[in-house]
């Protein structure tokens, strides 16, 4: 803790990564090195056997956690389906403390929550709670000879209970413990941490007790603000619903929501607001898909009964589909899919295809019945006579889809349970167009009159083909004519990664200068907020701003998080006049004019955000190389020149300005001569400025910290803080160091073992990836970029690229 971002690489990031890239099955190794922190990110095969790999990784990483200056290691298997279902506000009536509001939480719903099927936890977000605060006079610690080290210790030892020993007489044992418990605030006060003489003089006086409220003040305090969290401006408690592995989201948000609905009634003056619920986008998700299935069947018999013009025909082919769709069902059961949005749609993909090899059944069992056959007759002979063909036919279709089984990397996570489905249900209807329809039309259909009445129609197309087939020429140019035509159309046919949609919901992340306060964060995200409601009207439902310090990002490690961080999550209405990307074009001119603060979006428009690492931004340009300063200086040339592009806006860069810090430059010589060391310096600081915690006071199932903390001092007077030498001998910090404000970067990104800094912008609403990423790829080419350093397009086309080449693989094999 403490070092900066350059001593944390050069110490350990780079000797991570070259530990991990070695591992067998890493693709790609990145990083984010911070103050105090490296997160190094190892992105493996898709093939790759993860429990293995984690194992590897731990094996690997495992030493570094005997370094004295290493206070957490980790090492986790990042999931991107880990991510919330659901995020509930809970507000409280005005009379209610926000204090008395976060122990209902913590005690009674959070509970509750976490003991219902399928809920994994229930993350608290915000919110404050009371602690006993103990501020210590300094003049008065002086005056008693008192340090605070000698405060917190004294208070910690007396809210212990120390055992002391066991008692045995007769047959019975007995446990000696000195009870030592502090039960509250005023206990805290009467502590004893020292004595002074009393009046009766040197050599006569008696000893008088020094307690706490002699040398400082105790009173129940909310603790120093981490994050602020408010719904629709009113602040708030929020929680973050995490299913556990393998449970279905649409189950446990209904289970929740149920629970939620039971509380309100009974907790008066509490109210639960839904401000994200994963659950509605798969519901509407697999809602269309089944639609879409339906109406496919549908309109495939209402095209029958059109072109066949006979309802028992029509029936007897749409039986198939309903037989054939439980029989996929039976296979995807032995194949371990399930229903989800890439099944559904290879079934719905297959609906008019199940009904093909039917059709062909049974029209030549109808030839055989106009020959005057009987229905058991021509019904068998009908369906052997083309069977060798529909089987053809039928594999032929199945080998299009099958190689995707065989595809690598994210397109064949993709779309393998799709062709899958696929194969199975055409494989389903091969089987009852064989069986299923020829015993319907020996049950249904009878002998028909052999008389064959050529109509007008029939007499016309007949002609047509005839007139076609004698000009071979005119029709062998018309064919290349169209294939080339299309050829040159399919070229000009943009491109991008996955189909954007529109869900509703989007996020706002502002980010002030580094230093700032969570208060004047919060302060920026009410203004903000403010705005999207004056520019959203009636299409904004609710705003959620989280600020400061995000608990699942401070887990994951990933993306930064801090007091001058907040992050609107803005959901809209169901019936609203624009689009999530025409209401972000809106907001983007006035949000991006608040001075010094940076504004990104995500507008959640694809499922595969946390597939991907959690890339909030479409376009990304990456610039390697090993010098910073010439690495920030091409990446704001490069992005002043991408500003200017039509197709992109709020471009924005990796580099901005670091956390300003205090750097001790130790004398040495002073600090020796005292018996102190920079660790011991580092810690008095820690404790004089943040803190430190003596022990928790508990009271109605409640535990409080008791925090004893010095007087808060600026930057003014940071060189009088006091620390005690070895020999007890009191010296200011402008004693032994000297104090220098310096500013350093704020996070350098290494990506396959070089700095690399980024750029990353938004699509402009109605232009397509493709179409941005070929003027993106056209402004690098104007940019001369000195050796040694390189400028890549990485993100989602990157991605994009990599499957296009594989499913290209697949296309031609299917050919």
């Amino acid at each position: 803790p403490g070092k900066s971002p350059i001593e944390i690489e050069e110490s350990y990031t780079r000797r991570l990564e070259r530990d991990v890239s070695t591992i067998n099955g890493v693709k790609r190794v990145y990083s984010i090195t911070r103050s105090g922190q490296a997160v190094v990110i190892a992105e493996f095969a898709w093939d790759a056997d993860m429990d293995y790999g984690l194992l590897d990784v731990q094996k690997r990483v495992g030493r570094y956690a005997a370094n004295e200056d290493v206070s957490q290691l980790d090492v986790t298997r990042e999931d991107p389906l880990a991510l919330a279902v659901m995020r509930i506000a809970i507000t409280a009536d005005e009379n209610t403390e926000l204090d008395a509001l976060v122990g209902t939480v913590e005690l009674l719903i959070k509970p509750k929550l976490e003991a219902l099927d399928g809920v994994a936890s229930a993350e608290v977000e915000g919110g404050s709670e009371k602690e006993v605060r103990v501020s210590l006079d300094p003049y008065l610690l002086e005056a008693f000879g008192l340090s605070p080290d000698a405060v917190i210790n004294r208070i910690a030892q007396a809210n212990a209970d120390v055992s002391g020993g066991t008692l045995r007489e007769n047959q019975q044992s007995y446990t000696v413990k000195a009870l030592g418990r502090l039960n509250d605030i005023n206990d805290v006060r009467e502590v004893i941490v020292g004595e002074k003489r009393g009046g009766g003089g040197a050599v006569t006086g008696d000893r008088v007790p020094v307690r706490v409220r002699d040398v400082g003040t105790v009173a129940l305090e909310y603790q120093e603000r981490e994050t602020i969290v408010r719904l629709d401006g009113q602040e708030c408690v929020g929680l973050a619903i995490y299913k556990e592995a393998g449970s279905n989201t649409v189950a446990v948000v209904n289970t929740v929501l149920d629970a939620i609905d039971d509380m309100e009634a009974d907790l008066s003056g509490m109210h639960f607001t839904t401000v994200e619920n994963q659950a509605r986008f798969v519901e509407d998700a697999i809602g269309e898909v089944e639609t879409s299935a339906i109406h496919g069947a549908f309109l495939a018999i209402l095209v029958l009964l059109i072109a066949l013009r006979s309802w028992t025909v029509t029936l007897v082919i749409g039986l198939a589909i309903p037989i054939s769709v439980l029989a996929t069902f039976t296979l995807m059961y032995f194949e371990g899919l399930s229903l989800n949005i890439m099944t559904l749609g290879g079934l719905a993909l297959g609906a008019g295809m199940l009904v093909d090899n039917a059709i062909v059944v049974i029209e030549n069992i109808y030839r055989h019945l106009e020959s005057g056959e009987d229905a058991r007759t021509a019904s068998s002979r009908g369906a052997s006579e083309v069977g060798v063909a529909i089987l053809a036919s039928t594999l032929t279709t199945v080998a299009v889809f099958l190689p995707i089984v065989y595809l690598q990397g994210l397109a064949g996570k993709l779309f393998v349970d799709q062709a899958w489905t696929v194969a199975f249900s055409l494989l389903s209807s091969l089987i009852v167009a064989m069986t299923t329809i020829p015993m319907l039309t020996s049950r249904i259909f009878r002998r028909l009159n052999t008389t064959h009445k050529t109509t007008v129609r029939s007499d016309k197309y007949y002609r047509f083909l005839n007139g076609i087939l004698n000009r071979k020429p005119i029709l062998l140019f018309v064919v290349l004519l169209i294939l080339g035509g299309t050829g040159y159309i399919a070229r000009e046919l943009q491109t991008e990664f996955i189909p954007r949609e529109d869900q509703g919901l989007f996020q706002i992340d502002l980010t002030l200068p580094e230093g700032s306060r969570v208060e004047l964060s919060d302060q920026i995200a009410l203004h903000a907020k403010e705005i999207v409601e004056s520019v959203g009207g009636s299409d904004v439902a609710h705003v959620y701003a989280l600020t400061g310090l995000n608990p699942a990002l401070v887990s994951s490690g990933g993306e930064p998080t801090g007091p001058n961080r907040a992050t609107l999550s803005v959901a809209l209405e169901t019936q609203r006049s624009r689009s999530v990307s025409e209401l972000v074009r809106d907001l983007d001119p006035i949000l991006s004019a608040m001075p010094d603060i940076e504004v990104k979006y995500k507008l959640h428009e694809t499922a595969l955000e946390g597939v991907m690492g959690g890339q909030e931004a479409p376009i990304q340009i990456e610039v390697s190389g090993e010098n910073l300063d010439i690495l920030a200086r091409i990446t704001k040339e490069l992005q002043v020149r991408i500003e200017d592009l039509p197709s992109v806006y709020n471009v924005r860069t990796s580099f901005q300005g670091g956390q300003p810090e205090v750097d001790l430059a130790i004398r040495d010589e002073v600090a020796a001569a005292f018996g102190l060391t920079t660790q011991t310096i580092s810690r008095t600081l820690e404790r004089q400025l943040s803190g430190e915690v003596a022990g928790e006071l508990s009271k109605d199932q409640r535990t409080r910290d008791i925090r004893v903390k010095y007087r808060d001092v600026d930057l003014r007077e940071l060189h009088t803080i006091q620390i005690e030498g070895s020999d007890g001998a009191i010296l200011t910090l402008g004693d032994i160091a000297e104090l220098n404000i310096i500013e350093g970067p704020r996070e350098i990104l290494r990506e396959d073992q070089r700095r690399v800094g980024r750029i990353t912008g938004y699509l402009t609403e109605g232009r397509i990836l493709s179409e941005s990423i070929a003027d993106v790829r056209a402004t690098i080419q104007t940019m001369a970029v000195p050796s040694g350093y390189r400028i890549e397009i990485g993100g989602e086309e990157r991605e994009r690229a990599a499957s296009f080449e594989s499913l290209k693989f697949a296309l031609l094999l299917s050919i």
